[in-house]
């Protein structure tokens, strides 16, 4: 669910006086690099572009311009598009070459997008170049100052840390020359402690590399941050919780620790802490829609559609061109009932959406909103497809047997039952669903193989076993075999705990009892027949005198009296 929104959020005071406008520009960038890294991108792009306007030559602020979407895709990469992202970086860093070119961070962004591109060659052809513009014994005439050349470095290694390419050795060995150069750099030893854990999976170096990156600059958060998160990877909720509390007590407003001690709240059940932490992160990411997306998905994780409903409208209204925000409502709408908006929405999603993008999530919801709104035979479809994009879900089969059931499509839900048996995935149900399937469409025999297994599956399901014997007396259709009797007898045991609930499974045994001993008497005359059919049909009128087998039991009572007369 990826904002295409760019909201100006920040103003650029500049003093008039210009011998301290160097100072200043560079005070103003490492506020709105702050605002970056607090997740406030759409802030941090006006900054960006306030700069340019001030200073349009300067390539260090194209880099970080260029990284604010790369750092938006990084904070939700499950809704934002790693090529919309790259399309719009690669622009800037190439602005960033072209007004700057002896400045190689530009180079280092573009090579950090062909990675993250899968194009490792290229991204280091990029790198390759970016090298070139640093001082070495081949580039003696290069002058730039030693913390420069080792941000140049650190910015390499991140990004082969981001692109997860795992060539360690020339990671670590970027990282060494670095040091050499500005060995208090803070953010090198994030850029280690990332390399350490997520190419090494190696927490406890990680952790060392943290630690010196906070002793280094106590007033930053971010390392404490990424200490909880690497907690949260290892599962110690416990102590991430401890480290979000730290980060946020260095830094009252850094928005993600407040956003990452949300998600594992969420995951501990305190949902209404998780909301206030969310709230709080959407306030300090004021102007940034990608930040109220991610508070969705925390309303999400925690079932809180109704307010989730509140925050898609809100950036509905700023960004109504978003199709994911169509996606989401139609998702939120069916999860609070409201299926008619769920269905305005989920056609206005399919409507647009690219056949490629689309995910098994969306023709599931999409097939259970058509369901719900007696769409059926479309309904169907969608589940079908769903299960084809995730055959982890075989209840989708069972949904689709049943829409194509509902609108008597019955060969389709017959075949949709069966594909799930052969799959072994069936449930009882499948079986009593299908046996009933069969019973509509007169195949007797097959209705009995299903409901049969069916009984043997849910041995207290009683309509089952009324089915079943429906289905015995369709077989033997004159009753004289006696073929559902003993199901019918079955089905008086199981309804006895409770007779007011069953009333009707029982008129519908005792009648069938009646009858089949009625027959009996006819054939052989044997008067004990003839007893169990008249105590069979006063049970019937017992129950009920005014049902429609009450006439008839009362006609068998009749006809036997004349008959022993």
């Amino acid at each position: 669910m990826m904002s295409k929104s760019r909201k100006t959020g920040l103003v650029i005071f500049l003093m008039l006086a210009f011998p301290f406008l160097t100072v200043i520009r560079a005070q103003d960038l490492k506020s709105v690099i702050r605002l970056m890294r607090s997740e406030q991108f759409s802030a941090a792009a006006s900054g960006y572009k306030a700069l340019l306007k001030q200073n349009p030559a300067d390539g260090e602020v194209y880099y970080y311009y260029g990284e604010n979407f790369i750092n938006e895709y990084f904070s939700d990469t499950a809704n934002n598009s790693l090529k919309e992202i790259s399309d719009s970086a690669r622009i800037i860093f190439q602005l960033g070459i072209q007004k700057d070119p002896a400045n190689p961070l530009n180079l280092v962004g573009m090579g950090e997008i062909a990675m993250l591109n899968k194009d490792i060659a290229g991204g280091q052809d990029y790198y390759a170049k970016a090298f070139a513009l640093l001082p070495s014994k081949a580039n003696k005439s290069i002058v730039m100052e030693s913390s420069k050349q080792a941000n140049v470095l650190i910015r390499m290694a991140n990004g082969y840390v981001r692109a997860h390419v795992k060539d360690t050795a020339q990671i670590f060995a970027i990282l060494k020359n670095a040091e050499k150069l500005d060995p208090k750099n803070y953010e090198l030893f994030i850029v280690k402690g990332d390399a350490y854990i997520f190419l090494l999976n190696d927490g406890s170096n990680a952790i060392t590399n943290y630690n010196i990156a906070q002793s280094l600059n106590p007033q930053s958060p971010f390392a404490k941050l990424r200490i909880g998160q690497l907690w949260m990877r290892a599962k110690q909720y416990r102590s991430a919780l401890t480290y979000y509390d730290d980060a946020i007590k260095i830094d009252s407003n850094f928005a993600p620790a407040y956003k990452e001690r949300g998600f594992l709240l969420a995951k501990a059940n305190r949902n209404e802490d998780a909301k206030k932490d969310f709230a709080r992160f959407l306030k300090l990411s004021a102007g940034n829609t990608a930040a109220r997306i991610q508070y969705v998905n925390i309303l999400f994780d925690i079932q809180d559609y109704r307010e989730a409903i509140n925050q898609l409208t809100e950036v509905y209204k700023v960004d109504s061109l978003n199709n994911d925000l169509n996606r989401a409502l139609a998702y939120a709408y069916y999860e609070t009932s409201q299926y008619d908006k769920a269905l305005y929405f989920g056609r206005k999603f399919f409507a647009t959406e690219k056949p490629e993008k689309l995910r098994a999530a969306d023709y599931i919801y999409y097939g259970r909103i058509l369901a719900r709104n007696k769409m059926d035979e479309q309904a169907s479809a969608a589940l079908l497809k769903g299960f084809d994009m995730d055959t982890t879900k075989p209840e989708l089969l069972s949904e689709a047997a049943l829409c194509f059931t509902k609108v008597k499509k019955y060969d389709k839900a017959i075949e949709t039952y069966q594909k799930k048996i052969v799959l072994k995935k069936a449930a009882p149900m499948d079986y009593y669903n299908l046996g009933k399937i069969y019973y509509n469409v007169r195949d007797f025999q097959q209705a009995d193989t299903n409901l049969a297994i069916f009984n043997q599956l849910q041995p207290d399901h009683v309509a089952g076993f009324i089915w079943r014997a429906r289905t015995k007396s369709n077989i033997d259709s004159t009753s004289k075999q006696g073929l559902a009797k003993p199901i019918y007898e079955i089905i008086i045991v199981k309804t006895q705990s409770d007779t007011t609930k069953y009333t009707k499974e029982r008129i519908e045994s005792f009648y069938y009892l009646a009858y089949y001993y009625f027959l009996q008497y006819a054939q052989t005359k044997n008067k004990e027949y003839a007893v169990q059919a008249i105590a069979f049909s006063n049970k019937v009128l017992a129950i009920d005198p005014k049902d429609e087998k009450a006439e008839k039991a009362k006609q068998i009572i009749d006809n036997l009296k004349k008959f022993m007369n």
